[in-house]
């Protein structure tokens, strides 16, 4: 028996709501071409590093069946049920999206190997050892507590943390912080 596309929201419905493989099976292999093309269109190259449509895809497939299991959707025409699918795709990958571009996690920090300089070498360059010895001159000409800051940070303890170590408010370590970033700067 052929079953129209009207119809095949209502076996779709049916298959999720009874848990039934083959039927949800079927649902997956009518939309998961459709669905990685779409979710394709929103990844970028840099971001397809971190993940790809199949990752989103496989999470906005286990959203949307255990949603429908659940039967919290409602439709009205036929088409609804993959526009529905297709939408808590596009949302899930905006999120991830998101997520990976936020300012800690940002493309702009992440360093490949590819990008760096032959890692066998073990003295520094002339340029670097430069660079090193008016960092360390910088940081001797620095008072104690800011050298402490420095050395605690670098340890990596927390703001609140070394507020602690040195019995000062975390918002005395915030400005001190920002101050020799500023310093360290110019």
């Amino acid at each position: 028996m052929n079953v129209g596309p009207s119809n095949k929201t209502g076996v779709w419905r049916k298959a999720f709501l009874n848990r039934d493989e083959d039927g949800i099976a079927d649902f997956w292999n009518a939309h998961e071409k459709r669905m990685k093309a779409i979710i394709k269109k929103y990844i970028s190259e840099p971001v397809q590093k971190r993940f790809s449509e199949d990752d989103v895809a496989q999470t906005a497939f286990r959203t949307f069946a255990r949603r429908m299991a659940a039967d919290q959707f409602e439709f009205s025409k036929h088409d609804d049920i993959s526009n529905l699918l297709f939408t808590i795709a596009v949302n899930k990958t905006r999120e991830k999206i998101r997520y990976h571009m936020r300012r800690k996690r940002g493309l702009d920090r992440e360093v490949y190997l590819s990008r760096l300089v032959d890692l066998k070498e073990s003295k520094p360059l002339p340029e670097e050892k430069e660079g090193l010895e008016e960092f360390i001159r910088l940081l001797g000409d620095l008072p104690a507590n800011s050298q402490r800051i420095i050395e605690l940070r670098l340890a990596g303890l927390s703001q609140a943390e070394i507020a602690v170590e040195l019995q000062c408010s975390e918002r005395t370590v915030r400005r001190k912080l920002a101050e020799l970033k500023l310093m360290l700067g110019r």
